[in-house]
């Protein structure tokens, strides 16, 4: 938070990181066992360059609309008729602390949980900051507040590193997802900066002031600058899958090729899903920058907000497209449902590839991303298959390329073979993701087909392109909804 820190630049130093000992013991989850389907981006904030700056919480209010707070050095609040309708006006419910105090860089809100009539907040702190020159100093507070969220009382400062504030860098440990009460504990997740390191403490929910570390095996030292044990490159986005009584964290892996999910039964042993939620092509925090940056995942109920979800939950993270900077900033959902099966899954994830339509010029683009800058006016028309997010295993397959053309007299979007772009008269502009190059069970071909009124190319699942234009060949096989 504050300056963008480098988590993706240091993931594969993180991934090194052994289990404790003792958490082996518990039953392993069959994750294999997994069919996870991702649905459709939908852009529902931004873009914004004095927010969007952590993970995206919210909450239920009594009336039944939602709540959403976002943050960058301030925390706002964002009122909406559900998690899709979030763009609205902002008010601010935390800010700054004086000169010299612990939070006198920002406050930012990172996760909400309702404990009777109170909500309690987890408030991401920083001090001593010097953005220019990477510093800033991280750590954890409490607070508490009697009207959902709009003023907050602060408990104070409850997890904190232990390495001492330098010139440059950046130190503590921060950025943290409270989880919901499981087992009479509220977890967090956190970063620790000083390794880039995922560790986890907990509190009891009867005292959520009094933080202990997981540290060799046990729930040891203290919250304010204790041991802990790191537990992985997982990230700091994190809830809880009450149907299948797995933590789960979330986070951006420049080196696993995306979103990757990973799930714990005992909180602090992960097991990681094998193929990632969603693509990425980098994951540069230098920006602008040739590739999207997807940034802060978590996890949200998308009907009451937290992050105690079932087997369909909503994907939130922060989108700043290719060749822009920080002040586009956007939020994106995307829904996710997962099925457990009795046995391993071949290919676990489908990622929805969408079919978007211009309502003014009638222009077609088929997408596995979000939609952003002039093409937010376009509007969702079909999701035409599930691609894969990995190449099969043993099976061969397509590796799709969407491929932009923005000249005069050439406005087009297509998908095309990876490194075929420019001999079409395209720009690269991402990976859309894996089609299968022959029949496999549960698949379908997609075609590639072209609006000749348009001028612009879209895929279909039918051969005669359900009439919107002429079949040009088949792209691929890709899975069923």
């Amino acid at each position: 938070m504050g300056k963008a820190a480098p988590y993706a630049a240091l993931a594969f130093m993180a991934l090194v990181c052994a289990a404790p000992a003792a958490a082996q013991q518990a039953e392993k989850f069959c994750i294999e066992c997994l069919q996870i389907r991702v649905g459709t981006p939908h852009v529902v904030r931004g873009p914004f360059p004095d927010e969007l700056d952590s993970a995206f919480t919210a909450l239920r209010l009594p009336d039944g609309r939602m709540r959403g707070f976002t943050a960058n050095g301030s925390t706002y609040a964002v009122d909406g008729a559900n998690l899709l309708d979030m763009a609205g006006s902002r008010q601010e419910v935390l800010q700054a602390g004086p000169p010299g105090s612990v939070n006198d860089c920002g406050r930012w809100l990172t996760s909400v949980a309702r404990t009777g009539d109170t909500l309690l907040g987890f408030v991401h702190q920083e001090r001593a900051c010097d953005y220019e020159q990477d510093r800033t100093e991280k750590s954890m507070a409490i607070a508490t507040s009697a009207d959902d969220g709009i003023t907050w009382t602060d408990l104070g400062t409850v997890i904190s590193g232990r390495d001492l504030a330098r010139p440059t860098g950046f130190t503590g440990e921060g950025d943290c997802s409270l989880v919901n009460p499981i087992d009479g504990y509220f977890y967090a997740y956190c970063l620790r900066n000083s390794d880039w390191q995922t560790i986890v403490a907990r509190a009891p929910v009867d005292d959520p002031t009094e933080w202990r570390k997981f540290f060799n095996d046990s729930w040891s030292e203290h919250g304010l600058g204790g041991e802990a044990t790191a537990i992985g490159f997982l990230g700091t986005g994190a809830g809880y899958i009450r149907d299948f009584a797995q933590v789960a964290t979330v986070t951006t892996d420049q080196w696993f090729g995306g979103i990757r999910l990973s799930l714990s039964a005992d909180k602090v042993t992960f097991q990681d899903l094998v193929s990632p939620l969603i693509l990425i092509d980098g994951a540069e925090w230098e920006r602008p920058a040739d590739t999207d940056l997807l940034a802060y995942a978590t996890i949200l109920n998308p009907e009451y907000g937290s992050n105690t979800v079932g087997q369909r939950f909503l994907l939130a993270y922060i989108l700043v497209p290719a060749g822009e900077g920080f002040e586009s900033r956007h939020l994106v959902l995307r829904e996710v449902s997962l099925t457990l099966g009795d046995e391993s899954q071949p290919e676990q994830v489908g990622l929805a590839l969408t079919r978007w339509q211009d309502p003014e010029s009638g222009r077609f683009i088929t997408s596995t991303s979000a939609l952003t800058g002039d093409r937010r006016l376009y509007q969702e028309d079909a999701v035409v298959a599930h691609v894969l997010t990995r190449a099969p295993v043993g099976i061969e397959s397509v590796k799709l390329a969407e491929c932009g053309s923005d000249r005069p007299g050439h406005l087009d979007h297509l998908l095309a073979e990876d490194g075929t772009c420019e001999s079409e008269g395209f720009e690269r502009e991402r990976t859309a993701g894996w089609l299968y190059a022959t029949g496999q069970p549960g698949t379908f071909p997609v075609y590639r087909c072209m609006d000749d009124a348009t001028r612009s190319h879209f895929a279909s699942a039918a051969p005669d392109c359900e009439g919107l234009g002429r079949m040009e060949f088949v792209l691929g096989y890709g899975l069923e909804p």
